[in-house]
């Protein structure tokens, strides 16, 4: 019996000897073996300029996660108390949070059923009808590296004046139609992007803010340490704190980390494509397995399937079988603080419902070999055969 994980970070032998640099550089390790010890260099400041040359973005400001990306954007839009984002009912709870963390309300959106995206009409409503003056930011999620169509949600912008937020944290890598990189049209606000892949526990993590607003791109930069500005004079010795926030710096492993892997995301995107098309041949004609929608903009960072029927006995016996499979997402409204907090009742949003009950992602990540897949493709038949035929 083969053990496939859901997800590993593919790493080659020389990372290694990058990030041991990292830890002599910045331990006793070095003095003891003799290391000239320099500066350290500013491995995140290497990688905005870098995320900056690879999507033409016009300003990006790096942080330690998808979630600190959020809070520095939502704290730049000055998002407080009473304020209302919209989002969707079918994303990872971190959104709903961040939204709480300002004792700021989320207002949850169905979904389409057979994209998973957030659905416009929806918002609409919301915007025209209830506390539409409090409304002050709109977040729409890319799941799993399939494309939103983001001109609904243009118009929307426009026409009721709400900040625009794309929220790009499982979808690194993802371009329109066009070839443009999610959140760099001029009419979003803010995009947020992460190496987070829903791995537990985590090796690492980074996040990047992107905004085309330089003056947002100050604030976010300036929210980054606690708020903190230094005086020039006498070395930077003195320092003022001009806003409440947080520690959002980026590790000095974790931008290492990053720079390793960064120049590596369209070979890691072309082999997941390669490994979708293995699944979408090997699982196309079994009953009662819905695959994912095949579009030329795919990245597939996660390979959503959908079971008719059997869904969670179909995972217990995967993982008997050594393959490790996950949940995206549970939709808000079952989470127990949002469903208790808001009286939100389970069929409140059908679609969500129906999409949550069937789900199912599969491993899909670059380091997994042919033999891997086969293995996933051969087991998930077997089991077909018993529970959906």
């Amino acid at each position: 019996m083969k053990n496939i994980p859901f997800f590993l970070y593919n790493l080659r032998e020389s990372d290694l000897q990058e990030i041991s640099e990292i830890i002599v550089q910045t331990s006793t390790i070095g003095k003891e073996r003799g290391v000239i010890l320099e500066e350290t260099p500013n491995y995140a400041e290497k990688l905005e300029d870098i995320a900056i040359k690879i999507t033409s973005a016009k300003h990006a400001v790096a942080v330690n996660s998808e979630i600190s990306a959020l809070l520095v954007a939502l704290q730049a839009l000055e998002l407080k108390r009473n304020h209302r984002v919209i989002c969707s009912v079918y994303c990872h709870p971190f959104i709903p949070e961040c939204i709480r963390y300002f004792d700021a309300e989320p207002f949850f959106v169905d979904i389409d059923p057979n994209t998973l995206a957030m659905l416009p009409e929806r918002c609409e409503q919301l915007l025209q009808n209830k506390d539409k003056d409090r409304i002050k930011a709109v977040i729409v999620s890319h799941v799993g590296g399939t494309l939103v169509d983001m001109e609904p949600f243009y118009q929307l912008k426009e026409k009721y004046q709400v900040a625009l937020i794309e929220d790009a944290s499982f979808a690194m890598g993802l371009k329109d139609e066009d070839g443009r990189y999610v959140g760099t049209d001029l009419r979003t606000d803010f995009a947020i992007a992460s190496h987070y892949l829903g791995t537990s526990p985590k090796l690492f993590n980074t996040g990047m803010v992107f905004t085309s607003n330089g003056e947002l791109a100050k604030k976010c930069r300036t929210l980054r340490y606690h708020s903190k500005i230094r005086d020039n004079s006498n070395n930077g010795l003195f320092y003022d704190v001009v806003d409440m926030s947080l520690d959002h710096t980026m590790t000095l492993f974790s931008s290492k980390m990053a720079l390793c892997l960064i120049d590596r995301i369209d070979e890691f995107q072309k082999r997941r494509e390669e490994i979708a098309n293995l699944y979408y041949e090997g699982l196309k004609d079994i009953k009662g397995l819905i695959l994912p929608q095949k579009r030329p903009t795919n990245i597939y960072t996660f390979f959503i399937v959908r079971f008719k029927k059997s869904r969670d006995k179909i995972a217990s016996l995967l993982r008997d079988a050594g393959v490790q499979t996950a949940l995206h997402f549970i939709p808000a409204n079952l989470l127990s603080y949002y469903k208790h907090k808001y009286s939100l009742k389970v069929t409140q949003y059908p679609y969500a419902l129906q999409v949550y009950q069937e789900v199912l992602s599969l491993p899909i990540y670059s380091g997994m070999s042919d033999d891997d897949v086969k293995y996933v493709i051969d087991t998930l038949r077997e089991i077909a055969k018993q529970e959906l035929e």
